[in-house]
């Protein structure tokens, strides 16, 4: 009971917590509402007003267009005459070449609109392709303390234009005309609304229609100019005014305004609207909590529970055997690399290994490792016995082989002196039986001993497919630890590139049937044929599709009957030498590296025109951008599929440029941005691309699959 007031009283304090935090992000989330229906709705309405007057205005260039009919010469009487009619202060017409050739002013005759920083945005009427050119109010020419808003139509074909233009004084008294009711029903949110008045009478033009009897003016309707004049202005389309609070109509509103053509705009959203807006946020936020934390603290307690309960019946067995397991299963685990691949920068050899115990710990293992710079070690081993002791004894031979063998020491010399160490006090006469390979990774050769274990599979590489296995039966040795003083003999065969071994423990081969037929040496090397004659990858970066195929295999053969013994597996590959080299970051650097990839690849001239492209761009990035003190590119050659994978590896800043936006090469070079065509030329010439950063190292990989004969 104790336990569950907790976990209730947690969740209760966990609530109120986040509800706090809850109110505090919805109040912050209404008022962001608010100010995006208020920014969006002024901008909208000033595009409205905008919008409407070059309607006007281009109705009035176009009826121009229509009378005057072409770029021509025409008496200043009749263009002044036409501006009346037309009721505008300017109208210009404009030839071809950009020269005002008639117009209703006179100071205006004889201009030239082509490459005047103002006016040259008219000159794309000539082309033929655009029929009207407006633009915004702005100082008028001749007398820049008054602003004039232009609007030109084409004549027909681009042969010249009509320019009109309107004082901004004019737009007072036709603003009204414009504007209409238009504002009646333009709202905001669900209850907002604009209110538009005259800026010297104040007298209201337009107001929402559920209030049109309760005011005539915006000081009426309960506006305060002094107190919102420092807010309210738009400028060239944009909003820069902040949010202020009036009380209009008898209601707190949050308002936005601006002054435009003589007229004062007033953009409101009631108070109540925002309330309602973050009271629905934190309502839904808190009842979704509620639940939440509702059903993990239920949950929580159903847990404990639970717990309490298989605790108590589990109690006897778990006493019983949490000694011995746990300190067993512990040391055989800490005992097994686990980490596959476990060498990432390794491209010579690839290794995989699996283990699968008969009881809860086992005797076999299995363990590989450098024994010099160009020395690899690997074994597959299995101890007598089981259960904790074969544990313990398999640590210790572990542990002795290891050392040993990283002295030095010839690989029977190791093997000798590891037995002597093993029958030393061995109380128990335990023993191992052991195969050891040490591989020569620069050209093949394997050194091995064979110490009373199961022999190994061979299978050699035959071009694009692999021969049949053979088993690698030379002359046994002993067992380990059964005597000191023992001699053990080495042998060697060389792996070419491409060859693979296969190391396993007797568990494989001698699991029965239900009739007590065993797998047997025959059918592992039948199944180990199939599977790579049908493509089962041998190792597949972290994992082996061959050991997991050839497990399930002798587990079918003895369905029906438990696994005998432990089953241990190991395949390593022989990958062939890696060619390596290094260069100073410099153009000189960047030529040898050049003429060393024509040295050590072989390939059609279209491909290797590819690669010196990609290994060009690559390497002069290198230079210039990444302050490296050297840079190495290491090569690796394969034949099926055919291909030729470059690794460039520099010390320079840390940069990954697979991460760069690829550029839009289908925009004019002007206005792309600088960067980033020369990694996406790389990336589309090769057929696969990498980055990583390897403790303060950049490493680039590309792959080029070779197309050509």
């Amino acid at each position: 009971m104790k336990r569950r007031f907790i976990i209730f009283s947690a969740a209760l304090v966990l609530h109120f917590v986040l509800m706090v935090i809850v109110a505090e992000i919805s109040d912050r989330q209404a008022r962001k509402n608010t100010e995006w229906q208020l920014d969006y709705s002024v901008l909208d309405l000033h595009d409205t007003i905008a919008g409407a007057i070059d309607t006007m205005l281009g109705h009035v260039a176009r009826t121009a267009v229509r009378h005057i009919g072409s770029a021509q010469p025409i008496p200043m009487e009749r263009m002044s005459a036409g501006a009346k009619e037309l009721d505008i202060d300017e109208i210009n017409v404009v030839s071809r070449d950009g020269r005002i050739i008639a117009s209703n002013d006179p100071y205006c005759m004889g201009v030239v609109m082509a490459g005047d920083p103002v006016m040259d945005e008219f000159m794309q009427l000539t082309n033929g392709t655009v029929a009207t050119v407006s633009q915004p109010f702005r100082p008028h020419a001749r007398n820049p303390k008054f602003r004039a808003k232009y609007l030109a139509a084409a004549f027909p074909g681009g042969n010249g234009f009509v320019q009109v233009g309107l004082d901004e004084r004019r737009l007072y008294g036709m603003l009204p005309s414009i504007l209409g009711y238009i504002f009646d029903e333009w709202l905001l949110g669900r209850t907002g609304f604009f209110l538009c008045s005259d800026i010297e009478s104040g007298k209201l033009i337009s107001n929402p229609s559920r209030h049109r009897d309760e005011a005539h003016s915006l000081a009426g309707a309960g506006y305060d100019v002094a107190a919102a004049a420092e807010y309210e202005f738009v400028a060239d389309g944009k909003s820069y005014g902040k949010t202020f609070v009036q009380k209009l109509f008898g209601e707190k509103c949050y308002c936005r305004a601006f002054v435009f053509g003589g007229h004062r705009f007033v953009a409101a959203l009631p108070e109540r609207e925002f309330y309602d807006t973050r009271n629905m946020l934190a309502t839904i936020f808190g009842a979704v909590l509620f639940l939440v934390i509702a059903s993990i603290a239920f949950f929580l307690d159903r847990i404990f529970r639970d717990s309490d309960r298989i605790k108590a019946y589990y109690k006897a067995e778990d006493a019983r055997r949490a000694r011995d397991m746990a300190i067993a299963a512990n040391i055989q685990e800490s005992a097994i690399p686990s980490m596959f691949p476990p060498y990432s920068e390794e491209r010579r050899m690839d290794i995989f290994a699996s283990m699968h115990t008969a009881k809860d710990v086992g005797g076999d293992f299995y363990d590989f490792y450098f024994t010099g710079p160009n020395r690899f070690s690997f074994l597959v081993a299995d101890v007598s016995g089981k259960g904790v002791p074969a544990a313990l004894f398999m640590m210790r031979a572990k542990t002795t082989i290891k050392g040993i063998a990283q002295t030095g020491l010839p690989l029977a010399e190791t093997i000798a002196k590891v037995n002597d160490a093993l029958s030393l006090d061995n109380d128990a006469n335990m023993f191992v039986t052991i195969w050891i390979g040490e591989l020569d990774l620069d050209n093949g050769t394997l050194k091995y001993v064979n110490a009373g274990h199961n022999p190994p599979l061979l299978i050699k590489r035959d071009g694009k497919r692999y021969a049949e296995p053979s088993f690698v039966h030379d002359r046994s040795g002993m067992i380990l630890g059964a005597m000191p003083g023992l001699k053990f003999r080495e042998y060697t065969l060389h792996l070419a590139p491409g060859d693979l071994l296969y190391l396993y423990t007797d568990g494989i081969t001698e699991q029965p049937d239900a009739k007590g037929e065993l797998f047997g040496e025959e059918r592992l090397a039948f199944s180990v044929s199939e599977m790579l004659s049908s493509g089962v990858k041998p190792i597949d970066g972290g994992s082996s599709h061959l050991l997991t195929a050839l497990f399930a295999v002798v587990m079918a053969h003895g369905a029906g009957t438990e696994q005998a013994d432990d089953c241990t597996q190991l395949v390593i590959t022989y990958n062939g030498p890696m060619l390596a080299c290094k260069f100073p970051p410099t153009k000189d650097g960047v030529a040898s590296a050049s003429a060393w990839l024509d040295a050590v690849v072989k390939a059609p001239q279209g491909d290797m025109a590819k690669l010196h492209i990609m290994l060009d761009e690559i390497c002069s990035n290198i230079v210039k951008h990444s302050g490296a003190t050297g840079f190495e590119i290491d090569i690796e050659i394969a034949e099926e599929p055919r291909s030729v994978k470059i690794t460039f590896i520099d010390d320079g800043v840390a940069y990954d440029p697979l991460s760069h936006v690829d550029p839009d090469i289908t925009l004019r070079a002007e206005a792309r941005p600088i960067g980033g065509l020369g990694i996406l030329m790389v990336k589309k010439m090769a057929s696969s691309v990498s980055y990583r950063r390897a403790g303060d190292h950049n490493r680039f990989t590309i792959v080029h699959v070779v197309k050509g004969k």
